[in-house]
């Protein structure tokens, strides 16, 4: 396993760049809580896909073990089956919308997010770093947003395939019979049904394409206080906004680890440059006469400092 953490970034308007600062939290929204009006919604695919899968994933891992078999759908039980997939597929469905979405992307320098999403660079981008031990406290799932102009017709069958044949490459000493028996546990069931619900709540036309999105799923909707363990670094494009000054003063007080960095683009070269930043705290005085002074010098006990 790479030591290398997960990276996303998050474009943020002043004022919700400062509600999450002050509260340290971040909010896992609802799908219908998102700026896009089909966010997971899906058609499930045909019933008869269950029995389809299964049979021709076991022959395939049949042949893989030199088994003599080959596995064919049970008409007998077609109709039974069909009904029970059709109960099932509105349980998975509404637990799409119980999920918690917050949205990422890949980079920091994407012009058309700094336009909308921080009200024309009036706003800041966050850097995060995932540490494993936050992803497996929350259970948190990150997944990359598969964008696509064909109709969404979701098979949560194509993960249960996926799922048996890595269940069957992890244990190739198994037989069929065995890998079959154990895709039918709740542990191994858990599994595959969290990697559709991921891949489901995931997939948007292409007309988003452009947002490169980088997402981390939460089993529930709402807000996680876990801002002080992932923020990294904080972008900017401008400083002539209402909420600048308050936002580096919450950096400097509550968030003194997390580094700055000024984003400007140019229509000539280079058409993007990224400058890092280090806060200085510059000593101050208060004087008689109620004016503020400058020092060079090293600041006493008495003097206070002001972040720039």
């Amino acid at each position: 396993m790479t030591d290398r953490l997960l990276v996303n970034f998050k474009y943020r308007s002043g004022a919700s760049a400062l509600r999450g600062l002050s509260d340290g939290t971040c909010y896992f929204a609802h799908a219908g809580e998102l700026n896009d009006s089909l966010e997971a919604k899906f058609a499930p695919a045909e019933p008869s896909s269950y029995t389809r899968t299964l049979a021709q994933t076991l022959t395939e891992l049949a042949a893989q073990r030199k088994e003599p078999a080959r596995y064919e759908p049970e008409e007998e039980s077609a109709e039974y089956l069909s009904q029970l997939i059709r109960k099932e597929d509105e349980t998975f469905a509404a637990n799409c919308q119980q999920v918690g979405i917050f949205s990422g992307t890949k980079r920091p320098d994407n012009q058309p997010m700094w336009a909308y999403y921080c009200n024309d660079g009036r706003g800041v981008c966050f850097e995060f770093e995932w540490p494993r031990e936050v992803l497996k406290q929350f259970s948190l799932r990150p997944t990359f947003v598969y964008y696509t102009d064909k109709p969404r017709v979701h098979d949560r069958f194509e993960d249960m395939r996926t799922e048996l044949l890595a269940l069957g490459k992890k244990h190739p000493d198994w037989t069929v019979e065995q890998l079959y028996e154990h895709s039918q546990t709740q542990e191994f069931i858990a599994g595959w049904i969290a990697r559709s619900i991921s891949r489901a709540v995931s997939t948007k036309h292409s007309d988003w394409a452009h947002e490169h999105e980088l997402r981390m799923l939460s089993p529930r909707a709402g807000p996680l206080p876990i801002l002080r363990q992932i923020l990294k670094r904080v972008y900017f494009t401008r400083t002539d906004f209402l909420e600048w000054g308050p936002i580096m003063m919450l950096l400097h007080q509550l968030y003194p680890g997390v580094k700055t960095a000024k984003v400007t683009f140019n229509h000539t070269e280079p058409l993007v440059s990224i400058q890092r930043l280090d806060a200085k705290l510059i000593p101050v005085t208060l004087s008689a006469d109620g004016f503020t002074q400058t020092r060079n010098d090293k600041a006493d006990s008495g003097d206070r400092q002001a972040a720039v």
